[in-house]
């Protein structure tokens, strides 16, 4: 039995995997000041049992070495000490958590081959795999997908310091900031309160001119992004998750158009396709590093 544990900002999710299956699921509340005790005392109740365990973290983490988790205000953390103090035998890996999602697609699509998963969410993430093994980088930056520069009209700043990147414009608060630039431009019947991504694509779906419009933009900077890592990384297959993916082939159908518009020739038949695993990649990614 393989152990794939998924920290959250607000759970953690810890799977018993066995043959690419989950077979239990524990879920644990996230608190910062017992995150590590809560989970090894856990994994402590089933380690007759289990004889790998991988972890996704949800930021920088090299050879177990946790560098920082800044949506959860922990740094500096070495698995491989905690696996001693916790008296743990067995091999333990760690990745960053969108990349243990996307082994998590690709294993489940029996894509052995290679594949770059996208995730959409209130940031833009994502996770390289090539031959059935995730590549973090020298620098563990692989997958950074949303840092790309690739907004050149608005010019938005990222949290990471930057501008243009394509988070500011993809995630579901980037599709939100363009509702809200575009509001006086277009018609809409897209009540202001509460608006989320949900919503403008909810109504995109029924043909309100502003939601169209956020989503054909969204849409095109896709393309161009997937276009970009196609002649740097040559895929087989673009996996898209996260919330803002549920809009589903809807927006799918508009990244494939923009990608087809803006690939290499020798790239135009790469698979784009919705993810289909859920919360459940990272913990099936994460017990297969």
């Amino acid at each position: 039995m393989r152990c794939g544990i998924d920290i959250g900002g607000t759970t953690v999710k810890i799977g018993l995997v066995d043959n690419y299956e989950i077979k239990e699921t524990i879920v644990i509340e996230t608190k910062p000041e017992t995150l590590f005790d809560d989970i090894f005392s856990k994994i402590n109740e089933y380690k007759d049992k289990i004889d790998f365990i991988g972890f996704g973290i949800p930021g920088n983490v090299k050879n177990n070495y946790i560098n920082r988790m800044p949506n959860i205000g922990l740094s500096d953390i070495d698995l491989n000490l905690l696996k001693k103090k916790y008296n743990i035998s067995c091999d333990i890996k760690s990745s960053n958590d969108a990349n243990c999602a996307a082994l998590g697609e690709a294993l489940f699509d029996n894509n052995n081959d290679s594949s770059y998963f996208i995730t959409l969410g209130t940031g833009v993430g994502g996770g390289y795999v090539l031959d059935g093994k995730v590549i973090d980088g020298h620098h563990v930056a692989c997958g950074e997908i949303g840092h790309i520069r690739i907004d050149e009209k608005h010019q938005y700043k990222c949290t990471c310091g930057l501008f243009g990147c394509l988070e500011t414009v993809a995630s579901a608060t980037g599709i939100v900031r363009l509702f809200n630039e575009y509001y006086k431009d277009y018609n809409t019947n897209i009540p202001c309160d509460n608006v989320n991504a949900k919503v403008i694509f909810d109504y995109a779906k029924a043909g309100d001119e502003l939601g169209l419009k956020v989503l054909e933009e969204v849409s095109e900077y896709l393309g161009k992004a997937l276009a970009i890592l196609a002649v740097t990384n040559d895929v087989k297959t673009f996996y898209i998750g996260g919330g803002v993916a549920e809009c589903g082939e809807f927006l799918i159908n508009r990244i494939k158009n923009y990608y087809l518009k803006y690939s290499f020739y020798a790239c135009k038949n790469t698979e784009i396709k919705l993810a289909k695993l859920g919360n459940k990649a990272g913990m099936i990614g994460a017990a297969y590093l």
